[in-house]
Parts: C-alpha cells; sequence; structure tokens
C-alpha cells in the first residue's frame, strides 16, 4: 500500500460560550477522497471524534490552540499541535499490519532434529513476509504442536482491505482463521468423550505430487436439558462509527459459540440501529443457525446511531416473543452510550423503563465494544437496573464470552489449555508443512517462548490442514500419522490427552467431500493473498473457478466469498 496523504483543514472560531472554541476541518487522502471515521482525539477534552462521511468535522475545544490526534486502521497514529491561525496538512503513513493488530500468541511449534537457518526456517524452503514466517516444510522427523483455537477475524479483515480497492498485506492473511471461519461441520463426541477427531485424506489440487490431510476436532457441547428456554434478543449497533476492525466484525465472528449452541426451543431475535431501525430477524427457532448467521453476516455499519429507538423496538420484541418461565433477555452490544437521551429526567425515565421491564422477566445485558472514553459510560448503570451483566470487550474471546453466558454460563470452557500434537509416520511421509498457524519471526529462536494452549467453548469445531510429499515406493501402512490432543478439564491443571490415527486412505480430491473441496479452495485463496511461494502456478482464474463449482452460492457467505475472490482477481490482475 501506497503511503496516504491525510490533509486537514482547520477553521478555528471562537464560539460564544466563555473558553470554548469550535474546531473545523475536513479529512481527505493524497487522492482527494474524503476519508471517514478517522478518529481525533482532542487533548484538552481527552474526548474522541470520528470525521464524517464526507471527510467533514466539527470539534468543541476548550483552548484556541489545541493538540490533536489522528487514527485510523492501516495507518500510523499521528498527533499534531492545532493553532488557531493556521491550516495544518497531515501525511499519515501505512504501517504493516502485524503492528496494527497487537501482540500474538505462538500458534504452532515444531521440535525434532532438521536444520534451520538465521531467519528460524528450514533452509531453503522459508517463505517470510513482513514480520510473520509461512510454516515452511519440514521433514517427517519434526513433530509440530498448534493451539486448539484460532480466532475467525482475518476474513473480515481481508474483507475490509478489498472493499478499499487495495491489496492485502500479507501479515493480515491468517489461513487458519479463514478456514475455521466457514468451518460449519460439527461432529458429536462419544458419550462422556471430550473430543471427536476425523481426517480425510486427499490429492493435492495445486501439486498433483502431493497429498492434503485435512484434520478436524470438535468439543462436546454442555447439556443444557434443565435450563429453561430462552428468548434472546440481540440489540446491535450498526452505526458508521462500528465499521472499524474491533467493532463490528468481532461481533460477528464472537457470536458464532452462542449460536452453535442454541437448542430446538430457544428462539432469537437481531434488531440493528444505525441509518435505520429494523427487525432482521423475529423468533426465530435456534434449529435455524445458517439462517440466524446469514442476518449476522449482513450487517453493514452505516449512518448515526439511533439507540434508544433501538431499545425500544428491542423491547417490543422481546415481549412479543416472551416465554413466561424462560430466559427473556435482551443483549445490547454498542461502541457509544445512548445520546438521544439528555437531561437528568431522560435518563432516569430511561433507567425506570428499564427497571419495570425487569421486573416483568426481561433482562438487559449490555456490550461496550471498542469504547475509547468509558469511565463516564452510563452502560454498566443500565445493565444494573436491567439485571444483566455488562463488560467492556477489546477481543473476540471477551465477546463470545458475553453472549454465551447469556444461554449458559457453562458455554464459556468446557477445556482449557487445549493444543494439538502431529507425528507423521516416517516411512509414509518425506517431508509435511502445516498451513496457516504462522508465528512471527524471530519465535523459533526463543527458547523461552512455548504453546500456550486454549480456552476451547461449548461445541468448538477445529479444522488444521497440512501439505504433505508422501514417500515413493513406500511400505503400507493403515496409520498416517498420530494426533494427541492435549487439555485440561475446566478448573484444573492436570494435563489429558486422547489419541487418533489419521488413517492412510487417499481419496481424489475431485470425489472428496463438499466441504473438504470448500476448505481446499479458500486455503488456496489465502495462499495466493500472501503471494506463498507454495501455490505454485495457480492463477486467480483458477482460484475462481474452484470456488464457483464448490461454492454453490445459495448462502449469503458462498455469495459473499465468491464476490471477494473476483474483487481480488481484479485488484491484483490490475497491479501486475
Amino acid at each position: 500500500m501506497r503511503p496516504a496523504l491525510l490533509i486537514l483543514v482547520l477553521h478555528v472560531l471562537p464560539i460564544a460560550l466563555p473558553a470554548q472554541y469550535y474546531l473545523t476541518g475536513e479529512v481527505v487522502d493524497c487522492h482527494g477522497d474524503k476519508l471517514q471515521n478517522v478518529g481525533i482525539t482532542v487533548l484538552s477534552t481527552g474526548l474522541t471524534f470520528h470525521s464524517g462521511l464526507h471527510g467533514e468535522f466539527g470539534i468543541v475545544s476548550r483552548a484556541m490552540d489545541d493538540t490533536l490526534t489522528f487514527a485510523v486502521d492501516g495507518y500510523e497514529t499521528f498527533t499534531i499541535a492545532a493553532h488557531s491561525t493556521e491550516i495544518v496538512q497531515v501525511t499519515l503513513k501505512t504501517v504493516p499490519f502485524s503492528m496494527a493488530v497487537g501482540q500474538d500468541r505462538q500458534a504452532s511449534l515444531f521440535r525434532g532434529t532438521y536444520q534451520r537457518d538465521g531467519a528460524g526456517g528450514v533452509r531453503a524452503a522459508t517463505v517470510a513476509y513482513g514480520s510473520r514466517m509461512e510454516n515452511p516444510f519440514v521433514p517427517q522427523s519434526a513433530t509440530v504442536s498448534f493451539i486448539g483455537a484460532p480466532h475467525l477475524a482475518s476474513y473480515h479483515t481481508i474483507r475490509r482491505f478489498l472493499d478499499m480497492g487495495s491489496i492485502v498485506p500479507p501479515d493480515a492473511v491468517k489461513i487458519e482463521e479463514m478456514l475455521n471461519y466457514f468451518n460449519f461441520s460439527y461432529e458429536e463426541p462419544d458419550e462422556g468423550d471430550v473430543f471427536h477427531c476425523s481426517s480425510q485424506l486427499v490429492t493435492c489440487p495445486w501439486n498433483p505430487g502431493h497429498q492434503l490431510l485435512f484434520l478436524s476436532v470438535c468439543a462436546r457441547k454442555t447439556d443444557l436439558y434443565n435450563k429453561p428456554p430462552a428468548n434472546l434478543v440481540l440489540l446491535i449497533d450498526a452505526s458508521g462509527s462500528m465499521d472499524l476492525p474491533d467493532k463490528l466484525p468481532l461481533v460477528k465472528t464472537g457470536i458464532r459459540t452462542l449460536v452453535d449452541n442454541l437448542r430446538d426451543i430457544d428462539t432469537l431475535s437481531v434488531v440493528e440501529y444505525g441509518g435505520e431501525v429494523k427487525v432482521l430477524l423475529a423468533g426465530v427457532p435456534g434449529s435455524q443457525k445458517e439462517r440466524i448467521m446469514t442476518a449476522i453476516e449482513r450487517l453493514k455499519p452505516d449512518g448515526a446511531s439511533p439507540g434508544l429507538e433501538g431499545i425500544q423496538v428491542a423491547y417490543s420484541v422481546a415481549q412479543h416473543q416472551f416465554i413466561p418461565g424462560g430466559n427473556n433477555r435482551i443483549v445490547l452490544i454498542t461502541d457509544g452510550d445512548i445520546s438521544e437521551v439528555s437531561g437528568p429526567q431522560g435518563e432516569k425515565n430511561l433507567e425506570n423503563f428499564i427497571a419495570e421491564q425487569s421486573e416483568a422477566g426481561i433482562h438487559l445485558t449490555c456490550g461496550g465494544i471498542g469504547m475509547v472514553n468509558f469511565s463516564d459510560s452510563r452502560l454498566p448503570l443500565l445493565a444494573a437496573m436491567g439485571h444483566g451483566n455488562f463488560a467492556y470487550l477489546d477481543n473476540e474471546e471477551e465477546v463470545r464470552q458475553l453472549f454465551a453466558s447469556e444461554l449458559d454460563s457453562g458455554l464459556i470452557c468446557v477445556a482449557d489449555k487445549m493444543s494439538v500434537t502431529v507425528d507423521f509416520d516416517s516411512t509414509l511421509v518425506k517431508e509435511y508443512r502445516l498451513i496457516g498457524f504462522d508465528n512471527k519471526r524471530g519465535i523459533p529462536q526463543d527458547t523461552l517462548s512455548g504453546l500456550e494452549g486454549s480456552r476451547i467453548c461449548s461445541g468448538h469445531s477445529l479444522l488444521a490442514l497440512f501439505e504433505l510429499t508422501p514417500k515413493v515406493n513406500s511400505i503400507p501402512a493403515d496409520t498416517l500419522a498420530a494426533v494427541k490432543v492435549g487439555y485440561c478439564l475446566p478448573g484444573q491443571y492436570v494435563q489429558r490427552v486422547i489419541s487418533y490415527p489419521c488413517p492412510n486412505e487417499l481419496i481424489p480430491f475431485d470425489r472428496s467431500e463438499l466441504s473438504t473441496q470448500r476448505a481446499a479452495c479458500i486455503a488456496l485463496f489465502g495462499m495466493k493473498l500472501q503471494q506463498s511461494g507454495y501455490a505454485g502456478q495457480v492463477e486467480w482464474s483458477d482460484i475462481e473457478k474452484m470456488a464457483r463449482k464448490t461454492f454453490t452460492g445459495t448462502s449469503y457467505l458462498d455469495e459473499d466469498y465468491i464476490a471477494l475472490i473476483d474483487k481480488a482477481r481484479k485488484i491484483y490482475e490490475r497491479r501486475q
């Protein structure tokens, strides 16, 4: 990405009120395009504002000369003194994506006897980009371990860059997150077991001499037999300010655990408020999971934030779907307060209304997501009046826990410190590589950096993918690889292990399960975005052809994925 020029035109005009000034301006890039949702923090007040739809803004300052800090996704944060007599031009430099997404835990770890180069990879096989290192091929003598619960945000990040007409920074592409974002397959463990494992071995579509091993690990679901039916109404802020990676995309990924665990007796409704207030779903049974996720995926940030009207509509829906003796609850997710409520009397009326509804059996839970200034937020008070929970939400796991706990707190954790270890049979496999689960460069040399296991939620499903180079004229064997799933039960520290032998049963790719073909297509798309050398001679047209064959277009996610590949093809071919 090229650095963008951010031009700020400031006009500082005194307001009639003492010691207050009005700062107005416009935010554009080097092409003259208006930039919306640029965060502008004022030093004298500590408040953060955002540029509008056309790049404009108006800010009240206590000082004639103030200090402004500008922050927007993909650019370095910049602070400048805004003097009342000057017009200021600000250049924001783009940053490597890895600098903007925070610290990563170690995602995978290889052990064994094999030669590394100075960058921590296997000699002549390392593919590095930005601050991350793509997992290389390693000999079968190396044992690989990886975390059991990757995050899911990478798909939304990729879509955000492509929607802007930009190439995607390779560091932003995390194939394990993409695979598991689309992984809707779930296999129930046997009674008494915590996990169920399965695998499929197929020929590799981008390298006919190689094979692909798909490994699936599914966690048990919490028994909700004695829990009352739930009437849940999700009230989601979809205003323009939610159009940031740490806001609405986290809502979409964090809701998965709740939806996966809904029962037929539960109902879920979705109310959004942004450009307008809409009831997207009303009383949909928990069995219609795809319909629910489609509605969530269709949320698009836009417009103002009519929170008060949203609350009124949400309570109306909750009342209409009310279940006597059930868990009747509204879950409000927003990045700000209910701004239309002004004055002590208006605030008191809202509090009394929420308290009355709570006494009638409808509770209110509030989540403040990506909030910069929360010390004066009234969301905790509203949640208290509604006899519900409250949390500030800064990452995917916190969002997942808040949603899941509204159905039952037992959904949050069925296993802890979970990781997966794989040993390949030396008589069958010459070398292999784990696709995704890439680490920051330098981690392999850090002897103190261990693999941190994951907390596993009820009904969690993990999909991992390996590319293998088989040995020529190998001796037949029944087991391709030995898999061990290590974990602790919640609240315990004793490590438990279950074992699974991957059958050595090769299937031609074209005859494999549709879900397997879809996963291979997603992995290849990620490799192409990473500009990986392991993608071979595959062209964008090849990926698009594979996607149209395996993604039928009958669901919103299918249509969105195919459209995303089309955008990527046009952007990358134009750049070439």
